[in-house]
């Protein structure tokens, strides 16, 4: 081998092991979640109900993760049980009675019977959804990554776990969020969608809007051994609007079971 090859081979080995480009492409991406509540609409949700259900703060913190491999990816969160409550989603979250906004991807998904699923290679979100009861069956729908034009780019930059991150400031539906995002990982994703500062490669790792805030508190590459990263074999496809209506009738059941 010339000296000539070597030293292109040299490179290529130093590049692969140092440029984001070539980054190992599966880890996991931790987030802080931050949310305000609505505590009169949370406590009608809680078991036993009355004047002596536990009191719900009017901003909660809990952890979202985002693990993801060759291309796909599934967020998970943990939330906070309010001494006994149903653990009703947050205002402003669209998984369920805000549906109809953008950005079903990337919501507090997650509790029991919801999923969520990211499609890195095709930028789409899949929602996972299961009822209840002995006649279990189990849907998804999807939801295409929302690339927004409201969108102004900055010059600021700052370091998020580790990544150099760019500032843009998004406009989605009612709010406006502050959002910091790398392009030094090798996909696209926000844990929200309709956050994309732009279509390029890029990662959103802080998003700060009105109602609720994400920050990547750690962005660790590693071989990723969990394999329930894709859609549940024999789940049927349906629309957004026929997810929400069986959505809508499976919570509707829960209630009525409840209040029995």
């Amino acid at each position: 081998m010339n000296r000539t090859i070597r030293i292109f081979f040299a490179a290529a080995a130093l590049l692969s092991a140092t440029s984001p480009l070539f980054a190992q492409q599966s880890g996991v991406i931790e987030y802080e979640v931050t949310a305000k509540t609505d505590p009169e609409r949370m406590r009608g949700f809680q078991r036993g109900g009355g004047d002596d259900a536990p009191e719900i703060p009017d901003v909660i913190t809990f952890k979202q993760t985002f693990t993801f491999s060759n291309n796909m990816g599934k967020i998970t969160t943990e939330r906070p049980d309010f001494g006994g409550a149903r653990r009703q989603r947050p205002e402003g979250d669209t998984s369920n009675r805000n549906q109809r906004r953008p950005g079903m991807g990337g919501g507090f998904g997650g509790r029991g019977n919801n999923a969520q699923y990211v499609d890195l290679a095709n930028k789409k979100y899949d929602q996972v959804f299961s009822t209840f009861g002995d006649d279990k069956k189990t849907y998804y729908t999807e939801e295409a990554f929302i690339f927004t034009a409201s969108t102004k780019q900055s010059d600021k930059t700052k370091k998020i776990a580790g990544y150099n991150c760019k500032k843009a400031t998004i406009q989605l539906k009612d709010d406006t969020y502050t959002v910091w995002y790398t392009t030094e990982l090798p996909f696209t994703f926000s844990p929200l969608n309709g956050l994309f500062p732009d279509s390029s490669n890029v990662v959103v790792l802080s998003a700060e809007g009105s109602r609720r805030s994400f920050t990547a508190k750690s962005v660790n590459l590693k071989a990723i051994t969990d394999t329930d990263l894709s859609i549940p074999a024999g789940a049927e496809k349906v629309s957004q609007e026929q997810m929400r209506e069986i959505r809508k009738q499976e919570m509707d059941k829960l209630r009525k079971r409840q209040q029995q």
